[in-house]
């Protein structure tokens, strides 16, 4: 049967001078360029085929060119070794670089995807993270995997509080097997929670969003190594949008129709709000005058416990955002204060 392979259309190397962004699609091993100028045609495209050709063809780049990259393995290493030579950087989510792909998937299909993706102005740059915002981040995503797995197994334990249970001696070997299983993640994750909570008693701004109430250290960290840069934001709503804690919107016309929450954006930060914010409804007294108090109580009449959580969520982030911004730490009104109209 005869191979298919696909030809290069790609110009001498020295024609990546007249680029002015340049489209890298990275592999393990191979990576695929391709370059428009200022005009948007596309004027280069190459294949490299390995780490250190790619690292040299790095090198020639002109400082003035925009280098983007799609999201994935590597490519904020990447954006960092390129950002340190004086390129501009892009990384571009891969769900966005997706829907501008024509024809068949492969590298240069992908390369020039990126190019158009690039013009998108609608769609938002990844920051490119420090090394201590990726630790900081794998931290936590190995905090998540650990509840996810305690989360799956936590009927492990009920099955053995409960007596009446009539289970076979090999059936019950293996549920004490599950169950230390079950014991040990509940450490591990302690022990990250606890390095999480030092972590942000050392950091300034860490201390600073833990001052909003419903906001500790798991969340004010996250946020951290999001890097949730707020002049990327127009305002504190967008800034909240990003993390999906607004009604999905179906409108047409003069009609606005409001569903339940979008859940579009990072879900880990939305689902640690949420739940810090079901902490602080939880611990609402039913005579409390303080104005904060008495909103929570009135959103809990008019839309139920979850409902105000994500309302409180909301809030909470819109106020994060603001803290960003100018660099303060949040102060709650005080009890004889008039309560702001929300």
């Amino acid at each position: 049967m005869k191979k298919h392979t696909i030809k290069s259309n790609a110009l001498s190397p020295a024609d990546v001078s007249a680029c002015s962004t340049v489209a890298v699609d990275l592999a393990k091993n191979v990576f695929q360029i391709a370059g428009e100028d200022t005009f948007g045609e596309v004027i280069y495209e190459s294949r490299i085929k390995s780490r250190e050709a790619f690292v040299a063809f790095l090198k020639t780049l002109p400082p003035g060119v925009t280098v983007l990259m799609e999201t994935g393995p590597g490519a904020q290493s990447w954006a960092r070794l390129l950002q340190a030579q004086g390129n501009p950087v892009r990384i571009l989510p891969a769900q966005h670089v997706a829907n501008h792909r024509s024809g068949a998937k492969n590298d240069r299909n992908d390369a020039l995807a990126i190019l158009r993706s690039g013009r998108d102005v609608n769609i938002a740059s990844v920051p490119v993270k420090s090394t201590a915002q990726l630790a900081m981040q794998a931290l936590h995503r190995i905090r998540q995997g650990y509840v996810k797995r305690r989360t799956a197994s936590r009927n492990v334990p009920r099955i053995l509080e409960d007596a009446t249970q009539p289970l076979p001696d090999m059936l019950r070997e293996l549920i004490d097997e599950l169950l230390g299983e079950w014991s040990q993640l509940g450490e591990r994750i302690d022990v990250l929670t606890g390095r999480l909570e030092a972590a942000a008693r050392q950091d300034e701004t860490a201390k600073r969003l833990m001052t909003v109430r419903g906001i500790g250290p798991v969340i004010a960290t996250a946020l951290l190594a999001k890097q949730t840069e707020p002049e990327r934001f127009a305002n504190a709503r967008m800034f909240a949008a990003y993390f999906g804690t607004v009604p999905e919107q179906n409108s047409s016309g003069q009609k606005t129709r409001l569903g339940k929450i979008c859940k579009r954006g990072d879900g880990y930060i939305r689902s640690l709000s949420i739940q810090g914010a079901h902490a602080v409804l939880r611990q609402v007294r039913p005579d409390s005058e303080h104005p904060d108090d008495r909103r929570l109580r009135r959103w809990l009449s008019r839309h139920g416990q979850k409902g105000a959580a994500v309302r409180l969520a909301n809030r909470n982030l819109r106020i994060v955002w603001v803290l960003l911004q100018n660099d303060q730490t949040y102060r709650r009104q005080p009890a004889d204060c008039q309560e702001a109209a929300m």
